[in-house]
């Protein structure tokens, strides 16, 4: 007969470690880099968008007609502000915990607490990841994508020309007004194929002395002379197979493009037209500014305005909570998590997107 102790006296040898499957399998997650968090505090809300009549803003004033005589008037550009709207959409599941489960690790593990804190990160982090792999690889948002120079094939490795691509994208971002700091979004397979090039070599070996590997840090350094100081490599992998069926993974970043653009980032507008940690000119309100393409929207502490007679609520970072409560009918604790996200792309001009003709 197995030894029992209901009152934990003697520890229990064969629980002195925890095995946990998949422990940090979300590894290589790159979305939070580009649409960083930002909290709102209602689920629908509004944002200025602040322009000077479009693309005014990359005028000059050197032609003939910006010449005026003393007393004349001046030519006019008009400040533009306009208002945008979205909706933060809400998601969530239950993971049930049997009672006979919990009772079977009483004293020595908390299943609940450990489901809590793994999927209240997990689950929500892998979730941000594809939710705004969609809003990135989106050509409806930006535009139809620029086909690669040369297919991306294993067959064209000697003649592709992905340095040539990158470059050009930052060409067009300039010139729609989106000056860098760029970042580049490769997915995991693409960069395999890019870090095999002819091409990706010789561009090392002639832009960096001495250098004849090929690796993300030394092709960053290359990049920045052209504004690319980000090479964010996507691998992570989601699962598409039913719950309880055999696992079905697929890299969350398809092969079929590569973006650059610049990242969104929240700052204030300084005078001297440098982000400054000041929230605003001249005394005025304290508006952040959001710059580059756009955030990650979460509603910030709405769960815990929803009234609750029994439970508890953990919350974590990025609009992700835990509830928990117990389901008499199945004799279970339930834990439901909660999530509150939608990536929002607030400058559509801010990224440029290359069909890479992978296959």
């Amino acid at each position: 007969m197995p030894f029992f102790s209901p009152t934990n006296v003697l520890p229990r040898q064969e629980l002195a470690l925890a095995i946990v499957e998949g422990e940090l399998a979300i590894g290589g997650l790159v979305g939070a880099k580009i649409l960083p968090d930002f909290p709102v505090t209602r689920r629908t809300a509004h944002l200025i968008k602040a322009t000077l009549a479009g693309s005014q803003a990359l005028r000059t004033i050197a032609n003939a007609k910006y010449i005026r005589a003393p007393g004349t008037k001046f030519e006019r550009i008009t400040a533009q502000f306009a208002d945008d709207t979205f909706t933060v959409v809400l998601r969530g599941v239950e993971i049930v915990i049997p009672n006979e489960v919990n009772l079977d690790y009483d004293g020595y593990f908390d299943p609940e607490a450990f489901y809590a804190s793994r999927f209240g990160r997990e689950i929500s982090g892998l979730t941000k990841e594809q939710l705004i792999e969609t809003a990135i690889f989106n050509t409806a948002t930006f535009g139809a994508a620029t086909n690669s120079a040369i297919a991306y094939t294993q067959a064209n490795l000697g003649t592709m020309t992905p340095v040539g691509d990158l470059i050009a994208a930052t060409r067009r971002l300039k010139a729609k007004g989106e000056p860098p700091p760029y970042a580049c979004v490769v997915s995991g397979t693409v960069y395999e194929r890019i870090r095999q090039a002819t091409d990706t070599r010789n561009f090392l070996v002639g832009s960096l002395k001495g250098v004849t590997e090929v690796t993300k840090s030394a092709l960053e350094l290359a990049l920045k002379e052209f504004g690319i100081t980000q090479l964010l490599i996507a691998d992570s992998y989601v699962n598409l197979a039913a719950d309880g069926a055999a696992p079905s993974l697929s890299p969350v970043w398809p092969v079929t493009y590569i973006w650059t653009g610049r990242p969104g980032l929240a700052t204030g507008i300084g005078t001297d037209l440098e982000p400054s940690k000041e929230t605003s000119v001249g005394g005025g309100l304290g508006v952040p500014m959001l710059g580059g393409v756009g955030a990650n929207i979460f509603w910030q502490g709405w769960a815990n305005s929803i009234p609750s007679d029994e439970g508890d609520i953990e919350d974590f970072e990025g609009g992700n909570y835990v509830e928990s409560y117990y389901l008499r009918e199945i004799d279970s604790e339930v834990l439901r998590i909660k999530m509150s996200s939608q990536p929002y792309i607030g400058n559509v001009r801010a990224g440029d997107l290359i069909a890479t003709q992978y296959s």
